[in-house]
């Protein structure tokens, strides 16, 4: 059976980028305003006005489906019945838009062209030969596309030479820009898109063949903005749904992926041009874009239609043909599923490798025999065909420039505040000396990470610098370890939980953590021994410290209660605490050291820590974080660990770890507990994302661990047998009271700060910022149902909920672990709306249970992204889940797994999936509780 024909005819064969399609579902269910006015298209206007440095005064910006639909709408808004357009004769408006134009009304003047351009010389003939009026139809409007259809492109000195023409003529100029990704990605480009507004009266972007399933954007000129919307809605154009296009525009111009797109575009085309002439074939246009042009044998042409599809252009009269070759922004490898699209291109001809059809054929020209077997990110090095393979890793960090990579350090020192144990001053010095002289995967795994929040300098996916230093890691696994490599595989770990992959990120953060293990032994016996040349090496031994204490908070981050793969706890631990980050940076010698055990009231070595000892504020708290959430996990199921040392009841244990939360808390300054001191304070400082972390996991942990108070109130109130002793006063339970009020704050006070940070533009977008928002999201949604005693009643829980989706929305565009959290919380939100709407259930005497804020802790504490599937929960409940029903064993939890609701079947079996759902529920929503309820009114 033959291998499929690939088709290189056209950009648009494949669908959309996936980045594209992932907005689309994920803004699918929020209902928008209609006809291009909803938020998405707004975005979008704002985002391209952004990269053309153009206002809102200057120019209008409208969407339409298609490039036929723009070229006709923007050429009849400009017209009157009886002017015509100017165009070269391979004008896209010529031939290939089935007389469009034409059929409005307006005459097309063709005009020669000069490598598929307008020249001024050959315009202002056609001008001049077209001056009898009213005889002949007026030339007003100039048509010009950029790519051309030869693939050519305009250089700024033409285009500015054009202009003038037009202008001394009183001529209108159109660029047609289906193609304008790739002519303003090509290195011999000089046009920028602010040049466009300058030069043009008009002109459209193309995302039909740029990665988008279909839409382009007209930029008007304010001169000719007026009445255009009703062009757009007499021709069809205006689209009910157009927050499809609004979407897709939003993706490609947020940062850099529509230049990204056309620009792999155009280097793939370069390949196959160059492999053409390497072998002798004569190029019909130069090679500009993403279109190839060439001169071919007809024979050799029906052995290329064997397996690829392509335009034959033009047929000459010697038995040659042109044929026309078009690559798209899905040929390139890392744009769609890994697919080693170049493999297919570096074999177009006979013998240029790799492809198995030449390994069945005994050919040996092939470098590569299986394009299966190509590694991404790798570079085929020239060979004669009698040669071994020769891959080498490309680095992509090799050519970027000190200024670049000094942006990314200082992006990462504001962006990840608990990975603090760079030392800046010498790392910069070293950059700004020689780049060389900082390891690269220690650079690429800087930028996996920072690339993201670095648009304008138009730097590859994370992904690339990732897979770089996974590869090179893997090759350096078994060397001598070293700091910077340790420091790597940390920002890794970081990388790989953002992306969605959290066992790698396990597997990375063990690596890490045994290695700085190995280094810090190795100093501590070198300090034993030579006291004098330790002193001389303060900085050095004090990166091994923090970097250990990173890889202890990043355990704890990651475990998320579930283990430690630490043995001992926070205050056995030998190594030393970070030195403030003054006596850091200074290199100085500043009071002693603390030791773990020494973080405690009692201890005279302990004073208020400030901001200065943010690491050491960080480290403390994960470990009494993931302790609480360890806790809850195990109390939850009845599993609370009874050991020889622990307390003797599992309300002991939640004592034992509130009085450590605040212990932890007493010992901080007042200038960095929020809200006594505001954000806004600490982002002057340059603090405020450090900041924003210590008091996050603070609310973190009073979140959960509140949250299981509450569980265990209520159920000794719907249970007495479970606590005889338990009873309630006049006043409700107390217990109870205190904690949701606890709850509300903490969820309040998370959405805030990172509201405030946003504000001051230094907002924090990681991973555990998402989570926290994640898990106060679902107490906001409960407290628009039970409202209360939510500060601020049901309008502040609906604003709080609000912007708690907004932040992670706004999570997807940088973390693909976000998506997981947003769909969750999504459904959640059905679920909430639909009990607050069915108060009849309430009312019918129907005491099937209650809502409360417990449920499956362990699910939303942890970062796995699945879960096994039909685990039989150790404290079921046995009140019928509603009438008619029987108990049954604990649904699967699988909050971040796309199929977790699948088996439900009904919504409020689906329920008990959710992070504040328990096995039992019930409404009595908005009028505060049923008799199940605790009175909280």
């Amino acid at each position: 059976m033959a291998p499929p024909q690939y088709s290189f005819m056209d950009d648009y064969s494949e669908g959309a980028h996936p980045q594209l399609l992932e907005a689309l579902v994920r803004t699918n269910s929020t209902q928008q305003v209609s006809y291009g006015n909803d938020e998405h298209s707004n975005k979008a206007r704002q985002l391209i006005r952004t990269k053309l440095s153009a206002t809102e005064d200057e120019v209008a910006i409208h969407f339409v489906p298609s490039g036929t639909s723009a070229n006709l709408i923007c050429i009849a808004s400009c017209l009157r019945p009886f002017e015509a357009v100017l165009t070269v004769d391979s004008g896209h408006v010529v031939s290939k838009e089935a007389g469009a134009i034409e059929a409005t009304g307006h005459k097309m003047i063709v005009v020669p062209g000069v490598g598929g351009k307008m020249t001024p010389e050959n315009l202002e003939k056609a001008v001049r030969q077209n001056q009898f009026f009213p005889h002949n139809a007026k030339p007003r409007l100039v048509y010009i596309s950029n790519a051309t259809e030869l693939g050519t492109i305009y250089t700024k000195r033409e285009l500015e030479s054009l202009s003038a023409a037009c202008k001394r003529w009183n001529l209108l100029l159109l660029m047609d820009g289906a193609r304008i990704g790739v002519a303003l990605s090509t290195p011999s480009n000089d046009l920028t898109l602010r040049d466009l507004v300058d030069l043009t009266d008009i002109f459209w972007i193309g995302g039909t063949k740029n990665g988008a399933l279909l839409g382009e954007a007209i930029v008007v000129r304010n001169h000719l903005v007026d009445g255009f919307a009703f062009y757009l809605k007499q021709h069809g154009a205006l689209l009910a749904k157009g927050r499809i296009i609004g979407v897709q525009f939003a993706e490609l111009f947020r940062e850099s992926l529509f230049f990204e797109l056309a620009a792999n575009a155009n280097n793939v085309a370069q390949m196959i041009s160059d492999n053409f002439q390497k072998l002798g074939y004569q190029l019909s246009a130069k090679t500009e874009t993403n279109q190839v042009f060439v001169r071919l044998p007809e024979s050799l042409v029906k052995q290329l239609e064997e397996r690829f599809r392509f335009y034959i252009w033009e047929h000459l009269d010697d038995q040659q043909v042109v044929v026309r070759i078009v690559t798209s922004w899905a040929t390139d490898t890392s744009m769609v599923d890994k697919f080693n699209a170049k493999a297919k291109v570096k074999c177009f001809h006979e013998g240029h490798p790799p492809c198995r059809r030449c390994q069945r054929g005994n050919r040996h020209g092939c470098v590569l025999t299986d394009p299966r077997a190509v590694v991404d990110n790798v570079t085929i090095n020239p060979v004669d065909s009698s040669d071994t393979p020769q891959l080498t890793p490309s680095n992509p960090v090799a050519s970027l420039s000190p200024s670049t990579l000094i942006s990314a350090c200082d992006t990462y020192r504001k962006k990840f505040p608990v990975a603090n144990f760079l030392h800046y001053p010498s790392l910069i010095a070293n950059i700004s000396a020689n780049p060389s002289y900082v390891d690269s995967v220690f650079v690429a795994s800087l930028l996996s990470l920072c690339a993201r929040f670095l648009p304008e300098y138009d730097l590859d996916p994370g992904e690339t610098y990732a897979e770089f230093a996974r590869s090179e890691l893997a090759r350096k696994a078994f060397e001598t370890p070293s700091l910077s490599l340790a420091q790597s595989l940390v920002m890794l770990v970081f990388y790989e939980w953002g992306s969605g992959r959290p066992y790698k990120a396990w597997m990375y953060s063990g690596m890490a953590t045994y290695m700085i293990q190995s280094l810090l032994k190795t100093a501590d016996d070198s300090m034993e021994h030579n006291p004098d040349e330790f002193h001389a090496s303060q900085i050095q031994y004090e990166q091994l410290v923090r970097t250990y204490w990173v890889c202890f908070a990043q355990d704890c981050e990651l475990s998320s209660g579930a283990r430690q793969h630490f043995a001992l706890s926070f205050r056995h631990i030998s190594v030393p605490l970070p030195v403030s980050d003054h006596d850091f940076n200074f290199g100085r010698r500043g009071p002693p050291r603390l030791m773990p055990a020494d973080l405690t009231r009692g201890s005279p070595l302990c004073v208020k820590l400030t901001i200065e000892h943010g690491l050491t504020v960080v480290t403390r708290g994960f470990d009494i974080f993931v302790r609480i959430l360890r806790y809850a996990n195990e109390s939850r199921r009845g599993r609370v660990s009874l050991t020889t040392t622990a307390p003797s009841s599992p309300q002991q244990t939640w004592q034992v770890l509130k009085e450590e939360l605040d212990e932890w808390r007493s010992l901080q300054d007042s200038t960095i507990q929020y809200p006594a001191t505001s954000v806004q304070v600490h982002v002057a400082l340059g603090y405020g994302e450090r900041f924003a972390y210590i008091n996050l996991i603070y609310f973190m942990s009073i979140l959960f661990l509140y949250r299981d108070q509450l569980l265990s109130s209520l159920k000794q109130i719907h249970d007495p047998r479970h606590n005889p002793q338990c009873s309630t006063s006049s006043d409700g339970p107390t217990w109870s009271e205190g904690a949701i009020d606890r709850l509300f704050e903490a969820a309040q006070n998370i959405g805030g700060i990172l509201s405030a940070l946003e504000t001051c533009s230094a907002f924090v977008i990681t991973p555990y910022a998402g989570f926290s928002i994640f898990v106060a999201a679902h107490i906001n949604m409960y407290g628009t149902v039970s409202p209360l005693r939510y500060p601020g009643g049901q309008e502040r829980a609906e604003d709080e909920k609000k912007a708690n989706f907004s932040y992670l929305e706004r999570l997807c565009e940088f973390w693909p672990v976000g998506h997981n959290w947003w769909r969750a919380v999504q459904d959640a939100n059905k679920f909430y709306e639909t009990a607050r709407n069915n108060q009849e259930h309430a009312l019918s005497g129907d005491r099937s249970g209650h809502i409360t804020l417990a449920g499956t802790l362990d699910e939303y504490g942890d970062i796995r992204s699945s879960r096994p599937r039909n685990e039989p929960s150790s404290n079921a409940s046995h009140i019928p889940l509603h009438r008619g029903q029987t108990n049954s064993p604990s649904q699967s939890r699988l909050p971040f797994n796309d199929q977790f609701i699948l088996d439900a079947q009904e919504l409020e079996t689906d329920m008990l999936q959710w992070p504040f759902i328990d096995e039992t529920w019930s409404s009595g929503f908005d009028t505060g509780f049923d008799a199940a309820w605790p009175s909280f009114g």
